[in-house]
């Protein structure tokens, strides 16, 4: 992407930034790192595999995730890119910007979701995937919004996060691993 569509869409949200969005958006991005909610997403998580049985698939939803997220660290360390600069940033964030960790994360969730081999209906395969589709662009937009990433490092980040749990997912499965 062209470096000034990113300090254009930069630009755009620092003059258009109002009060009530940017709480909204700060909640987001409060609740997207801290620890907290890691622990009760694991805890969810652990519930309705038990609850439901979804233990197909299960092996292979968490490696793929963890591949991509332990792939995120050293991918930001190599391009290097900095950060949207305070005058443009409402949200002060540290280290390179690309990719977007909140993208990688978001898009990661959600294709290991609607790739997830215990889907019977592909309308409920469909809603989980729109459903997720609309809280990865919310988080996008929040960091966008808030300054603390270019409009290229969410988008190379969702594609990113998508392509590595999709592609993960796919060997694993052609693997055997269950």
């Amino acid at each position: 992407m062209h470096q000034s569509v990113d300090i254009e869409v930069a630009r755009w949200c620092a003059e258009h930034r109002n009060g009530t969005v940017t709480d909204v958006f700060r909640f987001l991005e409060d609740v997207g790192e801290s620890t907290a909610f890691f622990v009760v997403a694991g805890i969810v998580a652990v519930i309705l595999v038990l609850a439901f049985r979804l233990r197909t698939g299960l092996a292979r939803i968490l490696v793929a995730m963890a591949v991509t997220a332990t792939a995120t660290g050293p991918l930001k360390e190599w391009i290097d890119r900095p950060r949207p600069p305070y005058d443009l940033a409402i949200t002060h964030l540290s280290g390179p910007a690309m990719p977007s960790s909140h993208a990688i994360l978001t898009s990661s969730i959600v294709a290991a979701l609607v790739l997830a081999p215990w889907w019977t209906s592909p309308r409920l395969r469909l809603a989980v995937g729109v459903l997720g589709a609309a809280g990865c662009l919310l988080s996008g937009a929040a960091m966008i919004y808030l300054g603390g990433h270019w409009l290229s490092d969410v988008l190379v980040g969702w594609a990113l996060g998508a392509a590595i749990t999709g592609g993960m997912m796919l060997l694993l499965k052609r693997a055997g691993l269950t």
